[in-house]
């Protein structure tokens, strides 16, 4: 009897905490805090590179600029006059050759004029004799590297006279020939009128005008036998003269 009054006591106390349980729910609770952010992923693989685009239209040209101012120098070096060289004949190595420069430069030291660029003139009886001397240099006129010239001695009788005559006549010429094909043989010969394989030297056109800055213009021409020049054959020589020669004051 007394368990049976025990299990009713039991029985009624879970039916009244069951039923206050069920009156209100409880409030909710406050939020959480947030996760950290998640790491940032891989860079993907760069693309292929897109096609050229196509070239622009060129640009219009520019104002042309100044002209340079000239070089220092030569033109005094060249105001004195020039001298013209071809050259015909064979090389040492028996091909064919010409060859042609123009030597405009002078020395302007005063100690070189009267071998450089002089003339004399001189009584002579009834004859006025006229000596020259003058070298011209293809490049600037420095001994050291200057290799390359055309020295003339030349003297004229009476000249631009019915009784002109062209007297001795001494030609040094050191010249350098380059072909086409990168070779090269140097003329370093010294020619005498009358002298041994030299022909007869023709001169055309010869004028002197000493009223004109001693103003010396003629033409020239003549031949070389092989055994006496530097090319070891025949070779052919001509050319001009136009130059201004000074003369010493007595």
């Amino acid at each position: 009897m007394k368990l049976i009054k025990l299990f009713g006591i039991a029985v009624l106390a879970l039916g009244v905490t069951m039923t206050s349980c069920s009156i209100e729910d409880g409030k909710d609770g406050i939020d959480g805090i947030d996760g950290r952010d998640g790491q940032d992923g891989l860079n993907g693989a760069d693309g292929q590179d897109g096609a050229d685009g196509a070239d622009g239209v060129n640009g219009l040209d520019g104002a042309p600029g100044q002209d340079g101012m000239d070089g220092l120098g030569l033109e005094e070096l060249a105001k004195y006059g020039f001298l013209t060289l071809q050259l015909s004949g064979t090389r040492p190595d028996n091909l064919p050759f010409e060859d042609s420069a123009s030597y405009r430069f002078s020395p302007i030291d005063p100690d070189d004029f009267d071998i450089y660029n002089i003339v004399t003139i001189t009584q002579v009886g009834n004859d006025t004799e006229y000596f020259f001397n003058f070298r011209r240099f293809l490049s600037s006129p420095e001994g050291t590297y200057t290799i390359n010239y055309m020295d003339w001695e030349l003297t004229v009788v009476n000249l631009g006279q019915e009784t002109e005559s062209v007297g001795d006549v001494v030609i040094a010429l050191k010249h350098g020939v380059i072909g086409d094909d990168y070779k090269y043989f140097m003329i370093n010969d010294e020619y005498e009128s009358g002298g041994a394989g030299v022909s007869e030297m023709t001169f055309t056109d010869l004028t002197f005008d000493p009223n004109a800055g001693n103003h010396l213009t003629f033409s020239y021409a003549f031949t070389v036998d092989g055994a006496n020049n530097s090319s070891g054959n025949d070779l052919s020589i001509s050319g001009m003269v136009d130059v201004n020669l000074l003369e010493l004051i007595p």
